[in-house]
């Protein structure tokens, strides 16, 4: 399916004339409202579900106090630090207030890292929890951030699947918009759908036991 197929069928469901998302006649949303929404409905559905997963390994020196992540990096699904002599330690997610309850002195005292914090870091960037003591490579799978659509007729970044669970994101961020035709009603309807796109994605992934 393409960016254009499902903006036709968003423009059904919203009473606008369907023309692949090229015009909003209504007024009620522009076009870059709603192409805004469309990119961010893909992005939640592959944080979420992690349906697409990329992988790159991470050079890391030893007392290093972060480690530059992707420039498309969206989201961290796993990390694993691999010391020099190839054994490997998988890493949990780990915050500075948790680094200081387990690892008392982690900032300064160095070891093997055992924990991964993607969230207190700057941007685009992460901290490993201890600092590491030697060089090593941190080896990543994360959600990277898809190329965003325009409505010029090119596929959708996930499996067609899952198409309907980039359609009801999309339409519950139109709907609920605050104005004349905000429809919280219609817009909790789509979480609904969303979620068991979500939950099917995790079912496929994952399997039945």
């Amino acid at each position: 399916m393409t960016d254009q197929d499902l903006l036709t069928e968003i423009q059904y469901a919203l009473l606008e004339p369907p023309d692949g998302g090229a015009s909003w006649p209504s007024g009620v949303w522009t076009r870059d409202e709603v192409l805004g929404g469309l990119n961010g409905a893909v992005r939640t559905l592959l944080r979420d579900t992690q349906l697409v997963v990329s992988r790159t390994e991470l050079p890391v020196l030893a007392g290093a106090l972060s480690v530059a992540l992707p420039v498309d990096w969206l989201a961290t699904a796993s990390a694993v630090w691999r010391a020099l002599d190839l054994a490997r330690t998988p890493l949990g997610p780990a915050d500075a207030f948790e680094g200081d309850l387990a690892l008392p002195g982690w900032e300064t005292t160095q070891g093997t890292p055992v924990g991964l914090d993607d969230r207190e870091s700057a941007s685009l960037t992460v901290r490993l929890v201890p600092t590491p003591l030697a060089n090593g490579t941190l080896e990543l799978l994360y959600i990277a951030r898809p190329t965003p659509l325009a409505g010029a007729g090119v596929a959708l970044p996930v499996p067609e699947e899952f198409a309907s669970g980039v359609k009801y994101a999309t339409l519950s961020r139109l709907l609920d918009k605050v104005g004349r035709l905000q429809d919280p009603g219609r817009a909790a309807y789509c979480d609904r759908r969303y979620q068991i796109t979500q939950i099917a994605a995790e079912l496929i992934l994952g399997g039945w036991a």
